[in-house]
């Protein structure tokens, strides 16, 4: 019966969609590295690491390995708590900006390293077992069962996953609907999420969670706004001539005096557990 539950959500889950032919996935989020680091910074970090917090899974003594680090924002506050920091991402951009961030900050308790996540070895990298806190934050960690156990097996105290579960757009939706013709809704609220969180159970590491509603607003010139949404629509497949146009112009007449304003009205779950022998 425990094999057939897992049967279940694995078919529920799936893999992650595969990156357009030829076009290595590190290459795409390369494409989007500029719009992360320029503006990768809302509440939810605030509120994440308050509950981290307060749930006493970050603290001076923590060693922990933050997956899909991007350009570092979060592993900068977890390196100001923490003993030791360890963020991998797939995109060499991202990691560059990471260095970079964290090297502003004269931060030396952290490193990054370019890892597939997807392709990690835990017994080659000496990571069984290593971290205290594991953390795949809005970050594809937990695409797949394979991708949560790795987090586990790397977890020697406790584990934490985070990601959109409601999310409107200002500026998005309505380009989802006119240019690419589709309304991208999860039934499950995020299956990733909701996967990991029974696969967890089924484990009985007893996962608990928590929800923070939250709001983000994003001032940028039009051609700017234009780059950010065709390489975040380009991650699922090459869009054509007349697509990008159509975004560049929606995008002007959605601006005033150059600008475009978006604002993301987002639910975020973190799903958090302490890891326990099975």
């Amino acid at each position: 019966m425990f094999t057939m539950n897992l049967d279940y959500f694995d078919r529920i889950w799936q893999s992650k969609e595969k990156s357009k032919e030829g076009r290595p996935e590190s290459n795409l989020w390369d494409n989007r590295a500029d719009d992360f680091n320029r503006y990768g910074s809302d509440e939810r970090r605030d509120k994440i690491i308050g509950l981290l917090l307060e749930k006493g899974m970050l603290n001076k003594n923590s060693t922990v390995l933050d997956i899909g680090c991007g350009p570092g924002k979060f592993a900068l506050e977890f390196a100001q708590r923490a003993q030791h920091v360890i963020g991998v991402d797939i995109s060499p951009k991202m990691l560059k900006y990471a260095s970079e961030n964290l090297a502003a900050h004269d931060i030396v308790n952290a490193e990054f390293k370019e890892i597939d996540w997807a392709k990690a070895d835990m017994a080659a990298l000496n990571w069984q077992k290593k971290f205290s806190l594991v953390v795949g934050i809005m970050s594809p960690a937990f695409s797949s069962r394979k991708g949560l156990e790795k987090m586990i097996e790397a977890s020697n105290e406790y584990g934490v996953i985070c990601h959109f579960v409601e999310r409107q757009d200002l500026i998005g939706d309505v380009l989802k609907k006119e240019v690419l013709d589709r309304e991208l809704i999860d039934e499950y609220g995020n299956k990733g999420l909701y996967c990991s969180l029974n696969v967890l159970w089924l484990y009985k590491l007893y996962p608990e969670i928590a929800y923070f509603n939250t709001v983000k607003e994003v001032v940028r010139p039009v051609e700017e706004a234009a780059q950010s949404f065709i390489a975040k629509y380009e991650m699922r497949g090459e869009l054509t001539a007349a697509q990008k146009t159509e975004i560049m112009n929606i995008l002007r007449e959605k601006s005033e005096d150059g600008v475009v304003k978006d604002r993301t009205t987002s639910k975020i779950a973190c799903i958090y557990w302490k890891n326990t022998p099975r």
